[in-house]
């Protein structure tokens, strides 16, 4: 027995003589794990690798699909910009087509007032170039086509203002009520522009007149006062056209259908908005040998004898006067166009009873 546990004490004891395949095996071991392991590890690293380039690349992706997104939203709305700018494009085509139409309707409507007169705001103004008195004044208004200046404005006032060399009549008057003022076209005076003192009245002062002296310058005076100028106004007619019954060369020319003295003839033609024929040219006088009826015409020399004046004021210098006329035979002051083909002129008695002629310009 104890040879045995001297045995086994001598066995645990006894250890190989060659221990090299052992160590090698556990070598071999370590480095296959090694091996692994760094293949594990190179997979790992490859596979974070593609793990960031695929959540780079999902980024990327992501943005360029928004970017995308955003471009065609953009140009959804660049195209509906472009629609709308297309469509009101069109429609300011249209609105321009229409303007221009409309300047066009506007510019054969817009007449320019006649020679000498003066345009402001709608209205056509002449200052007239002799004096006489406020009747006179706008009788010759009336047989421009026009009447005396109602004021209106403020603007107007400083208009006519410049205008007027020094004072002029106006068409303001009380003449049917004193101290109740009214306009020729009828109405009441609201705004007035009388200077200091004024209206005071002296002496039958029933007639108006205005002065160069700016804002506040209307004065009253008594109307045969002859040492006036005196202010006409008219609208100008946008259709320029003669009335029915006229007929137009230069000017509308009216027949009339009655016969009456020089004085009737005229107040005749000056209520038709005219006043008794102005012969200008050679021309005018040829117009008129077609007439076949002896007429009167406006010449006269009432106010001076030998004289000659047209009813607008101009002095006589185309004449057509037949044989031995003028020959004043019995206050012959008016003067007709005669039945012969040339139409001659002969001074005449103003109470003779003859046609008209009355002339106006459209």
């Amino acid at each position: 027995m104890y040879a045995m546990e001297a045995i086994y004490a001598n066995d645990e004891c006894v250890k190989p003589d060659n221990p090299t395949p052992s160590t090698n095996y556990t070598g071999q071991r370590s480095s296959r794990r090694s091996f692994y392991l760094g293949v594990i590890l190179s997979l790992s690293l490859l596979a974070v690798l593609l793990l960031v380039g695929l959540i780079t690349l999902s980024f990327f992706y992501h943005n360029s699909a928004e970017h995308v997104s955003a471009q065609a939203e953009e140009r959804d709305l660049l195209n509906k910009k472009i629609s709308a700018v297309s469509n009101q494009l069109s429609s300011m085509t249209e609105e321009r087509d229409l303007l221009t139409k409309k300047t066009e309707e506007l510019k054969k409507q817009i007449i320019q007032c006649p020679a000498g007169w003066s345009s402001f705001s709608c209205s056509c103004y002449l200052l007239s170039e002799r004096s006489g008195s406020w009747d006179a004044a706008r009788m010759d208004c009336r047989a421009r086509g026009g009447d005396l200046v109602v004021i209106e404005c403020a603007k107007e006032q400083t208009f006519l203002s410049t205008i007027t060399k020094k004072n002029a009549w106006i068409g303001l008057n009380d003449k049917e009520q004193e101290g109740t003022w009214k306009w020729v076209d009828g109405t009441p005076l609201t705004l007035a522009y009388w200077a200091t003192t004024q209206p005071d009245n002296g002496g039958k002062q029933d007639c108006a007149y205005v002065t160069n002296n700016g804002r506040r310058s209307w004065g009253d005076s008594w109307c045969l006062t002859a040492n006036r100028q005196w202010i006409c106004e008219k609208t100008p007619n946008p259709n320029k056209k003669c009335p029915v019954g006229w007929n137009f060369n230069h000017s509308c020319y009216l027949l009339s259908g009655r016969s009456g003295s020089w004085d009737e003839a005229r107040m005749d033609c000056i209520n038709s908005g005219a006043d008794l024929l102005v012969i200008n040219s050679p021309e005018e006088q040829n117009f008129l040998s077609t007439i076949t009826r002896e007429v009167w015409i406006g010449l006269n020399d009432e106010e001076q004898e030998g004289m000659w004046k047209w009813v607008d004021g101009t002095p006589l210098t185309l004449t057509n006067w037949g044989g031995a006329q003028p020959d004043n035979g019995g206050e012959e002051d008016c003067v007709h166009l005669g039945g012969d083909k040339q139409k001659s002129w002969n001074d005449l008695w103003c109470l003779s009873s003859y046609q008209w002629i009355c002339e106006k310009v459209p």
